[in-house]
C-alpha cells in the first residue's frame, strides 16, 4: 500500500509559535534540516508532498524550485504559520491567495493541495474549508481525529472522505491507539515513541485497508537548533529525543513504501471507486 511521506516546510521558530515580527532576528537554519532529510527521498526514490509556508516560499525561492524539480508535490502551508481559529475569514483568504499565488509562480503549476499550522481547522474554524476550496484547493490535510491542547476533532473519520457541502477531499492525520491513548503518526511522536510502535501502527492500518500519512518538519532533522524556553507541553513536543527522528526516518523509508498526497487520494479512490461523503454537521463537537 503506497502511504503519503508530508513535510511541513517551516524553520524552527515558526514551530515553536514565534510571532512574524521576531523571524527575521532569529538564527535561518531550515535548509540544514530540509537537506538531511532531502537526501533520503532522494536516496529511496521517495516523493513527497511538501506543504511550505509562503514566507518560506519567498525568502527561500530557488529551494522551492529544487524541490519541484526533484518531482515532489509542494501544498500550501499558509503563510504566517498562525492557528486557522485564530484568523478572521478574511486574512486567513489573503493567506492562502498569497501562499498559493507565490508557490505556483515558482513551480509553474497548480497548487492544489494544503494543510493549516498546527492542523488548526477545528470544529471552531470549519468555515476555511469553503475558502480553501474557492481558492482551487481540492485537498486539505488540516483536520486531525486525535484531540489535543491545540487541535483535533474527534468525531473526524480515520479515513480520506470528501466534505459533501465544500466538495473537497479531506486527509485527516492517520492514527493509532497505544498504552490507552490516541496518537498520530509522525511530529513529535515520532520521536517520543519507539520506532516500532510506529512501525506497528502502520501494519495495522495496511492490514485494515486504511490509508497512512506521515508527517514531519525540517526542523525535527536538526538537533542544534537554538533551544528557548517556553511551556512544558510545547518545549516536549517541539525539543525531545531530536536525534532520534534521521534514523527512525531511515527505518520507515526501508520498510514502507510513500508517495505524494495527491498520489495516495487517487490510489484510494480507484481503490475503493470513490469517497465516502462526510457532511461538515458531522464535524461539529
Amino acid at each position: 500500500m503506497l502511504n503519503a511521506f508530508t513535510i511541513d516546510l517551516e524553520d524552527w521558530y515558526q514551530g515553536i509559535e514565534f510571532p512574524i515580527g521576531r523571524w527575521s532576528s532569529c538564527s535561518k537554519r531550515v535548509e540544514k534540516g530540509l537537506y538531511r532529510i532531502f537526501s533520503l527521498l532522494e536516496e529511496y526514490s521517495v516523493k513527497a508532498t511538501f506543504f511550505s509556508l509562503g514566507w518560506i516560499a519567498e525568502k527561500y525561492p530557488a529551494m522551492i524550485k529544487e524541490i519541484a524539480a526533484s518531482g515532489h508535490e509542494l501544498g500550501s502551508h499558509g503563510y504566517s504559520h498562525e492557528k486557522v481559529y485564530s484568523l478572521t475569514k478574511d486574512e486567513f483568504r489573503e493567506e492562502i491567495k498569497v501562499t498559493k499565488n507565490r508557490l505556483e509562480d515558482l513551480i509553474g503549476k497548480p497548487v492544489t493541495t494544503h494543510r493549516s499550522p498546527f492542523f488548526s481547522i477545528t470544529s471552531k474554524s470549519l468555515w476555511a474549508l469553503d475558502i480553501l476550496k474557492k481558492e482551487g484547493i481540492e485537498i486539505d490535510c488540516s483536520i486531525s481525529p486525535v484531540k489535543t491542547w491545540r487541535y483535533g476533532i474527534k468525531s473526524c473519520p480515520d479515513c480520506i472522505f470528501r466534505i459533501r457541502e465544500a466538495d473537497i477531499v479531506e486527509f485527516p492525520v492517520s492514527s493509532f491507539r497505544f498504552f490507552g491513548m490516541t496518537w498520530g503518526i509522525g511530529g513529535a511522536n515520532f520521536r517520543l515513541l519507539p520506532c516500532k510502535i510506529t512501525k506497528d501502527a502502520l501494519d495495522r492500518r495496511m492490514k485494515l485497508g486504511k490509508q497512512n500519512m506521515f508527517y514531519i518538519h525540517p526542523w525535527e532533522y536538526d538537533e542544534n537548533h537554538p533551544k528557548v524556553r517556553m511551556n512544558w507541553k510545547a518545549g516536549i513536543t517541539h525539543y525531545a529525543r531530536l536525534s532520534k527522528t534521521l534514523p527512525n526516518t531511515v527505518s520507515l523509508l526501508k520498510n514502507y513504501k510513500f508517495g505524494t498526497v495527491s498520489d495516495v487520494v487517487l490510489n484510494y479512490q480507484n481503490k475503493f471507486g470513490g469517497l465516502s461523503q462526510i457532511s461538515i454537521d458531522h464535524l461539529q463537537e
